[in-house]
């Protein structure tokens, strides 16, 4: 929080410092040198002393968030170029990134594979050790959700589609380094979802909506819902409800300048439920990030 009726200099002193302390966070939590807390605040005694202003010391901060370390930091580096890029007045959509923006974001998106694999799928009954299914990852980037889930579970299918060329050539870079069995299970395609027109195909569908502009989400929902098979798992990702008012403001202002979208879980916990979606459930991610719904389409 910023000091109550601080001067102009002050408040920009203060913004500053919270801005490179986010940075040090991300950086020791990337730190391959490092394979504990301890480590990470040892290797770098400059880093640690900014780290050490944390609320809680830098070591409880750090313990918090080290096991999901690699997707946690590299979320933190892909806000951080978001803000320095609107702040130059460069902010690009998200298929005009740089490649390296690209790989952090994609990588970060690790982190949604993970509680779609532990906490979603099994509290609906999909995505279990040994079940065959079809999964479509819409917007898949640079395919790290379809790898993260065709590599954790043998007998899943993952169809990833976007609608920038970039992301899906990275995407299939990627996939040639992947083992053999793991790359025919992944296909990818350049496809726009709100033109898709499969019926019934998929077992389980994935679409982040911070990515998605909020007037094309209405169209989207209703085209993957087409392509859920009756009772399939739809799993959405939503912008968290932030009481916050600064940090709602600047949350929808990144949205909007990268073309993304600002619908809260709350939001679309109601559209879902309008639509006849059954067992509409919230499942929290890390502190201020997305909030995913998952929901049982109409049967």
């Amino acid at each position: 929080m910023l000091a109550s009726h601080s001067d102009p200099a002050t408040t920009i002193s203060e913004l500053t410092t919270s801005s490179i302390v986010a940075a040090a966070l991300a950086s020791a939590l990337r730190d391959g040198r490092a394979g504990s807390p301890a480590e990470a605040l040892r290797v770098d005694p400059a880093r640690a002393a900014v780290l050490e202003t944390l609320p809680g010391g830098a070591e409880g901060v750090l313990d918090a968030l080290w096991r999901e370390r690699q997707p946690r930091g590299n979320n933190l580096v892909s806000l951080l170029n978001q803000a320095a890029a609107a702040g130059a007045g460069a902010t690009e959509t998200w298929s005009d990134l740089s490649d390296d923006v690209l790989v952090a974001q994609g990588r970060s998106s690790v982190l949604m594979a993970r509680v779609l694999l532990s906490r979603i799928g099994p509290a609906y009954g999909f995505l279990e050790p040994g079940s065959r299914a079809r999964v479509l990852d819409v917007g898949t980037g640079i395919g790290a959700i379809a790898s993260a889930l065709a590599e954790s579970l043998p007998r899943v299918e993952v169809t990833g589609i976007d609608i920038a060329d970039r992301p899906l050539e990275i995407a299939r870079e990627r996939l040639t380094a992947a083992p053999g069995e793991v790359s025919a299970r992944i296909h990818y395609r350049r496809q726009d979802v709100t033109e898709l027109d499969e019926l019934k195909r998929y077992d389980v569908v994935w679409m982040p909506l911070p990515f998605l502009p909020d007037g094309i989400v209405d169209q989207a929902v209703t085209r993957v819902t087409a392509a859920l098979r009756p009772a399939g798992l739809l799993v959405l990702g939503t912008q968290p409800d932030v009481e916050d008012r600064r940090a709602a403001a600047a949350g929808a202002w990144l949205a909007s300048l990268t073309g993304g979208g600002t619908l809260t879980a709350s939001e679309v916990v109601r559209r879902l439920s309008r639509r006849g979606f059954e067992d509409v459930r919230r499942f929290e991610t890390v502190p201020g990030g997305p909030i995913l719904v998952g929901a049982l389409a109409p049967s």
